[in-house]
């Protein structure tokens, strides 16, 4: 359906406003994406919205498939007022379009640990940080993405933006404990699969990123908040357990962020390497990297 919103007061706008806060995308099942690029970039990957809050003079750029949908009543597009729009977004007056969507939530059970990177992020409580590493992860190759609980919202606004739709093209667990990963991958190794490698960031790590050449192909990226402490993920079902960190001169500049970007980075260098050599292609090029030859 398209429709006119007049009201400041109209469930629609109410909803939207509402979802701003993870109470509330908890409890609904739906979570809000403003700005024409995520509208597009979640269009890209398939996903529809199940609701579009467009600026009434803004009606022009509404994706046609996504007229054609409203005119078919299989999604509802409102346009607002500039004031209305304004105030259900967190761009405040800089908002043009909000988009609903239904909660995309992923299970451990959606990947395989034991198979390509699997990032878990441990109290990371800025959006940002979160959402910049959803989009890190997507562009380095990871399987996906695990949040504990403490760890900010992957699908609120802030980290919305920050991942520039990442989210819409990668699975993404949230609210899952440290023991709850560890029982997981216990249990999937029980069953006969391949046993994947614990990668923990710390700046005291003994490894220096460029020289991670993990075995076997599946790696799991343990990354905390600045101040806090991973947890220890002791067990022995580990193939390999590597403490890591990011060489740096001076003071320990970089965040959570830029540093899991950085091991993302090396860890897809060294994926592609160990593929060249299980495939015949040469000696091994980690040692050729890392200066191990």
């Amino acid at each position: 359906m398209l429709r006119t919103i007049t009201g400041r007061h109209n469930a629609s706008l109410r909803l939207a406003r509402r979802l701003q806060k993870k109470k509330y995308r908890v409890e609904r099942g739906f979570f809000v994406a403003e700005g024409w690029d995520l509208l597009q970039a979640a269009l890209e990957a398939g996903i529809n919205p199940v609701e579009v809050l467009v600026r009434e003079d803004l009606t022009a750029r509404i994706p046609e498939e996504l007229v054609s949908a409203a005119e078919a009543d299989r999604i509802d597009i409102g346009v607002c007022g500039a004031d209305a729009l304004s105030e259900v977004s967190a761009l405040g007056g800089a908002a043009d379009v909000v988009a609903v969507f239904a909660e995309r939530r992923a299970s451990l059970n959606d990947w395989s640990v034991a198979a390509g990177i699997t990032v878990f992020l441990y109290e990371v409580g800025d959006p940002g940080n979160v959402g910049t590493l959803c989009r890190s992860a997507l562009a380095f190759g990871a399987a996906g993405v695990v949040c504990s609980p403490r760890t900010a919202d992957a699908f609120g606004p802030r980290a919305l933006r920050a991942g520039m739709g990442a989210q819409f093209l990668l699975p993404v667990a949230v609210e899952v404990p440290a023991d709850d990963l560890l029982r997981h991958v216990t249990a999937r190794c029980e069953r006969g699969e391949a046993v994947p490698t614990l990668v923990l960031a710390d700046p005291r790590g003994a490894v220096p990123a460029f020289e991670l050449c993990p075995a076997g192909s599946g790696v799991v990226l343990a990354l905390g908040s600045e101040r806090g402490r991973l947890p220890g993920l002791d067990a022995a079902v580990w193939k390999e357990r590597v403490e890591v960190a990011v060489p740096q001169v001076g003071f320990d500049s970089l965040n959570v962020a830029m540093a899991g970007t950085v091991l993302l980075y090396e860890l897809s260098l060294a994926g592609r390497c160990l593929g060249r050599v299980r495939q015949g292609g040469g000696p091994d090029c980690c040692a050729q990297r890392t200066g191990k030859l």
